[in-house]
């Protein structure tokens, strides 16, 4: 059906019921019962006044008038379920035995209605949904036991119904029988957890207190009693605290909710609709950021949006629909356009509104496809030439690009341009080469653009969004530029009072080497914490238990792994190399203070004969089969170590290619 029929339908629905009155009601005894012609929904119809258990049948054009568009919403405030037909302009609200409730879910073909208690802490479900009145009480068909601790989202694929639980921070995944539910696994995830959607197979999960967003591959395949690594994380720019979620695979939009300080539970919160969101998510290595110039965003005093719980989505009409539990409102919004400050065009009262569901016949399980772009490719540096070498994720050799610089150091691929960012050390500027994937092995290409030649000595770049930072170890200096496609502005020069080296992003904190020493320094929300030129502190400063001096550097924001390189003794460049895995790093660095030490019975290492390392300059990570990639520089390697996790001591490389002078590597990792 068109979307142009039926706003024209709407609207002329809307004009007739403008020439009602609540007097039109037929009543009994003082209660409205279900009539069939004064243009309101206020029975179990299926159109404005059409079909369900009193009225005729639709006709053609009252379907058209009458799309059942319903809206399921629960609250925290007393447990009961409302029900809003979004054209009928109607509400049912269902008395529960519920006190507070958040997670809800229509099958219209089985019509029954699902909720996760929180009061009874268990899944419920409600039968004959639609034949129900305002004001009936209902009580559950069936229900789960009472697994969960403190249920907030929900959702379904076919018959498995994953709860995401922020008592304990764990995914309940049941089976639903159609008579009970089967608790079949309780899956441990690794970061404060709401809102949750499938896309296909594939679960999206917001991490709370961040503007995160994970996603687990083939979710329910994997999904066991144990804790669960997502498949992938990254940044969404501009939320500051996200919570609701839902995707539409008819449009490909994927929508999140902004609370934004958590102390503002009135004022300041947003959402943001992200269209063609498989090629964007897809496109994004682990750890990087989605820019908020490929989002629109909605926020601002006019919306009433404060503390914006959850979020459903009409594709029919390209509406947004929010719970908003600050401001006790249930929100409509049909004209975004390009976002800002955007009254809503639907707006109900429901204090404590919490979880959200928008159900009709157009849009009923349109949870769209799950991701099949998924690829692993490791790019490689070299000082003794400006060649790029690719490598596979087994890291075999796949083909070799001659660029225009004479030695390089730093190396960065950016997806969504399928360009090449890479410091050149002959050239002592950024370089940028576009239409990479195009190139063939052995070609020779040109740079696009270039950036100033203002670096003194580039090593590793760090790149976040289109910022790019450069760490010039011969002054101690980061460098930090912005990119648009066809050049690099730099923006600051910062002096780190230290030899710099190997550098990474961990969100939007720069880890940071202390070349010559075993040191780490960080910065917290580095690119907005500094603004202007000169010398810069970190936010926290710690020794690396176990490691003489570092170089190489790397973060996986999916695992929570940090990997550091130690070359030892620099006047032995072949035997005396080595790295050091720290899992669960987030917490492990917050617990040492600054200036403090991070024990090396916190970290595994693998050093010796065996591992032909003696100058391990730079190091990556794939959090997909555990393999960490080293560059060693002094015996001119690409090195591949599997099980990384489990691995230590006197190990030898599972791949070993010879590459001279191997300096920086990169992994992509979608």
């Amino acid at each position: 059906m068109k979307k142009s029929i039926i706003y024209l339908a709407i609207f002329a629905g809307a004009l007739f019921f403008a020439s009602c009155s609540d007097d039109d009601d037929a009543m009994v005894d003082g209660t409205p019962i279900a009539t069939c012609e004064d243009g309101v929904m206020n029975g179990d119809e299926t159109g404005i006044d059409c079909g369900g258990s009193f009225c005729e049948p639709c006709g053609e054009g009252m379907t058209v008038l009458g799309r059942r568009t319903d809206l399921f919403v629960t609250n925290n405030e007393n447990g009961n379920i409302s029900r809003y037909s979004v054209t009928g302009d109607s509400l049912v609200t269902l008395m529960t035995t519920t006190t507070a409730a958040e997670g809800i879910y229509y099958d219209a073909t089985t019509d029954v209605l699902f909720q996760a208690s929180r009061s009874a802490l268990q899944l419920e479900a409600f039968a004959d949904v639609s034949t129900l009145m305002d004001g009936d009480a209902v009580a559950s068909s069936y229900s789960s036991a009472a697994d969960l601790e403190s249920p907030r989202e929900l959702a379904v694929n076919g018959t498995s119904f994953v709860v995401a639980d922020n008592g304990s921070n764990i995914f309940f995944v049941y089976e639903n029988t159609g008579s009970g539910f089967t608790l079949m696994n309780t899956v441990e995830v690794p970061f404060p957890v709401w809102g949750i959607t499938f896309k296909g197979d594939d679960l999206y999960a917001v991490v709370d207190t961040t503007g995160d967003l994970a996603v687990y591959y083939d979710f329910l395949s994997n999904a066991n009693s144990a804790i669960l690594r997502p498949s992938k994380r990254v940044t969404i720019e501009g939320i500051v605290r996200t919570h609701g979620i839902t995707y539409d695979g008819t449009d490909d939009v994927m929508v999140l909710t902004d609370i934004g300080d958590a102390t503002d539970a009135n004022t300041d919160g947003g959402f943001h609709v992200i269209s063609e969101f498989s090629s964007k998510f897809d496109a994004l290595s682990d750890g990087e950021l989605l820019p908020i110039g490929m989002q629109v965003r909605v926020a601002g005093s006019s919306t009433l949006m404060g503390n914006p719980i959850d979020v459903a989505y009409d594709s029919e009409t390209d509406a947004v629909y929010v719970s908003e539990i600050g401001n006790g409102k249930v929100l409509g919004f049909t004209s975004i356009g390009s976002g800002g400050d955007v009254s809503p065009s639907f707006n109900k009262d429901l204090a404590m509104a919490s979880s959200i569901y928008f159900s009709s016949d157009e849009t009923d399980g349109n949870t769209g496809d799950s991701s099949d772009a998924r690829a692993t490719r490791l790019y490689a540096t070299s000082t003794a030439n400006g060649d790029v070498s690719i490598y596979d994720g087994s890291g075999m050799l796949t083909k070799t690009v001659a660029t225009g610089s004479d030695a390089t150091e730093g190396i960065y691929y950016d997806a969504f341009n399928d360009a090449i960012i890479q410091a050149s050390r002959s050239g002592l500027a950024l370089e940028f080469y576009g239409s990479f994937s195009a190139v063939t092995d052995l070609a020779n290409i040109a740079a696009d653009f270039s950036g100033s030649a203002e670096l003194a000595s580039p090593r590793e770049i760090a790149v976040f969004g289109n910022k790019v930072v450069v760490s010039s170890n011969s002054e101690n200096k980061f460098y930090v530029y912005e990119y648009n496609g066809s050049s690099f502005s730099l923006l600051n020069t910062f002096d780190a009072g230290f030899n710099t080296w190997g550098i990474t992003f961990m969100g939007n904190s720069l880890l940071a080497v202390v070349d010559n020493t075993s040191d780490l320094a960080v910065y917290d929300n580095f690119l907005t914490a500094f603004s202007a030129d000169g010398a810069i502190t970190p936010t926290k400063r710690i020794t690396v238990d176990g490691i003489v001096r570092t170089h190489g550097i790397d973060y996986s924001e999916a695992d929570d792994v940090l990997v550091m390189t130690d070359i030892g003794d620099a006047t032995d460049a072949n035997t005396d190399g080595a790295f050091q895995v720290t899992q669960d790093f987030a917490a492990k660095l917050e617990a040492v203070d600054n200036g403090g030490t991070l024990a090396l019975s916190d970290q595994t290492r693998v050093a010796g004969s065996l591992t032909e390392m003696g100058n391990p300059i730079d190091v990556a990570y794939d959090h997909k089969t555990k393999t960490v990639f080293v560059a060693e520089i002094g015996n001119g390697k690409v090195l591949a170590f599997s099980d990384a996790l489990n691995a230590s001591g006197n190990i030898a490389p599972a791949v070993s290619n010879d590459l001279t002078s191997a300096a920086s590597i990169y992994l992509y990792n979608n």
